[in-house]
């Protein structure tokens, strides 16, 4: 009797520990919507004067687990994603920013979304800190769950965080923490299943921007909660 209890036991372990289609469903759309989310990809700098900063970024794309249920198919999705963005930079410490992608298709995928961000920035004892606002929103279509379809991705996202950072001559290390909440929709194409999700999560990372004249290289090493990690690539000019 005492081993059929156990037996019991161990059988709704193993089945409360198996991941459910909602589960994989909801995982998919979380690490779509965490890549295109709005994050710094520079240091929080502070300015004397009125500056426009023109940046392109390069978001080399982890691998995605895209299993939902029975389809467990190989993709194939951009191994790099392209963005041009824009900022404000004012004396009083005021940042504005943003982006827009009018639907460009790239290796597959159409793309059409806005970012924006807002934020302040203090400089205290040599030390620069910035807090930041972010939105996105828009949507993407391609073969997300299986190839050759045309699945629709919806997604919005709001994201709020705090940075510092310090400058050694051309050299510029910066940390920053935040948290970002998310809303997502997914239309799969070949059996038109309908997936909506909710998500928050904290995220993370570091940096280091170069300075060269009115140029800067940035690198940036982003974390998300425990499950996803992705760095990027930009190159600004400011005038």
């Amino acid at each position: 009797m005492r081993w059929m209890i156990v037996g019991v036991l161990l059988s709704v372990m193993g089945l409360y520990g198996q991941t459910t289609f909602q589960e994989q469903a909801d995982r998919l759309q979380n690490i779509n919507a965490y890549l295109l989310d709005f994050r710094p990809s520079a240091a929080p700098d502070v300015v004397t004067k009125m500056r426009f900063e023109a940046a392109f970024d390069l978001y080399p794309q982890p691998s995605i687990n895209s299993r939902i249920g029975s389809k467990d198919e190989p993709l194939d999705p951009p191994s790099v994603v392209p963005k041009l963005r824009g900022r404000l930079l004012l004396p009083q410490g005021w940042m504005f920013g943003g982006t827009y992608v009018p639907g460009i298709t790239f290796e597959d995928y159409t793309a059409d979304y806005i970012s924006l961000e807002l934020g302040y920035r203090v400089r205290l004892r040599g030390w620069d800190f910035g807090l930041r606002a972010s939105y996105a929103e828009g949507d993407v279509e391609g073969p997300i769950t299986e190839e050759g379809v045309e699945d629709q991705f919806d997604f919005s996202n709001n994201g709020f965080d705090l940075s510092v950072g310090k400058r050694f001559k051309q050299f510029k290390p910066y940390v920053f923490v935040g948290r970002n909440d998310i809303e997502t929709e997914l239309l799969i194409e070949s059996d038109g299943a309908l997936l909506r999700n909710e998500d928050d999560a904290p995220y993370a990372g570091l940096g280091l921007t170069y300075y060269h004249g009115s140029w800067q290289l940035n690198f940036e090493q982003n974390f998300t909660d425990d499950y996803l990690a992705f760095i990027s690539v930009s190159v600004g000019y400011r005038f």
